[in-house]
């Protein structure tokens, strides 16, 4: 039996040279289309896309709010959701009876783009220059933990990043990181925590998850820390106090002291000035006038004296008296003054 017999397939010459496959005719001819249900090669099942909350008046707590609302809508867009499906959604998750909605369903072929626009509006949310301004002066509050604080200023820095997107005003990544790590570095009340976590916000590769649990332990640390220094500080009140008492009332004894022998020095220089006053002044005669004009008072007859004091007549008193200053009162009664001649 020959080699060809034998083997079914097999290689031989041809006469120009060239080798070629014999075989069985099902080793030659060309493979078979596989039958499919065109079913099964159609585009893969999706369920109908739902926003999960809903749309109510801006600063309702229990409604959506827009940062949330633009994730859900960035998700949708990423699974390959066409634009009109999702435009449908957030249509259905508007609550029934705002004008929104009444706006919204009225309006015809509404693209993705001006929905986000509108959906800003409605949301009355601020530009990246506003929130760009409040990120620059932001500061822990009087009643506020350091990781509120922290959880604040992160959530700021992505509402300036995500609305440079949305507006028209760009602001670079690096200047805003820039910016929330001097906000969180001069913001915080506590010395020892901002001089902890200052460098901490600057670290290109630390993430905010890192800085949040850095904080953690700082707060931690610097409580502890705290707790043992009131501590001490209870034991040592008491000494200091009654240290404090006692100079307190020595100063008192003291002061009184003084103010004592300031009084009695005052006291001993008025003496000095009254005796000085006193011992150079002599005691003046009474000044008074004896009654009567100067005939009575020569006759002894003062208490029945009518006269003028002063010029010694009758009918008036020395108060009324007409005649002038020149010596006339002197004049006795029943004197005649002499005549020239």
């Amino acid at each position: 039996m020959s080699d060809s017999e034998t083997d079914p397939v097999g290689v031989t010459e041809e006469p120009t040279g060239e080798p070629t496959i014999t075989g069985s005719a099902s080793a030659t001819s060309p493979p078979q289309p596989s039958t499919v249900n065109p079913a099964l090669t159609g585009p893969p099942y999706r369920k109908e896309l739902k926003i999960q909350g809903q749309i109510g008046e801006p600063g309702q707590r229990d409604k959506l709010s827009f940062m949330s609302l633009v994730h859900q809508i960035e998700g949708a867009v990423k699974k390959g959701y066409p634009d009109s499906e999702i435009v449908a959604a957030v249509i259905k998750t508007v609550t029934p009876g705002l004008q929104l909605r009444s706006y919204l369903e009225g309006r015809e072929e509404l693209e993705l783009k001006v929905l986000r626009r509108l959906l800003r509006a409605h949301f009355q949310e601020r530009g990246a220059t506003e929130l760009y301004q409040e990120l620059c002066g932001m500061a822990q509050g009087p009643k506020e933990s350091p990781q509120t604080f922290l959880l604040r200023a992160l959530a700021l820095r992505q509402k300036v990043l995500f609305a440079s997107k949305e507006c028209d005003v760009k602001y670079d990544k690096s200047l805003v990181e820039s910016m929330f790590a001097h906000s969180v570095s001069t913001g915080l009340l506590d010395s020892d925590i901002r001089g902890e976590m200052r460098p901490l916000p600057l670290q290109d590769k630390l993430l905010d998850e890192e800085l949040l649990e850095r904080m953690n332990k700082i707060v931690s640390r610097e409580t502890d820390r705290k707790k043992k220094t009131q501590t001490k500080s209870h034991l040592v009140a008491p000494v200091e106090a009654s240290r404090a008492k006692a100079v307190e009332e020595k100063d008192k004894k003291g002061a009184g002291r003084s103010l004592y022998d300031e009084v009695q020095s005052l006291k001993a220089q008025i003496n000095e000035i009254h005796q000085a006053l006193t011992s150079n002044t002599q005691p003046r005669p009474p000044r008074y006038r004896r009654r009567g004009c100067n005939m009575c008072q020569k006759n002894g007859d003062e208490e029945s004296c009518h006269h003028c004091y002063k010029c010694g007549k009758s009918g008036h008193f020395a108060r009324g008296c007409r005649q002038s200053e020149n010596g006339q009162g002197s004049l006795l009664r029943g004197e005649e003054k002499p005549t020239n001649m």
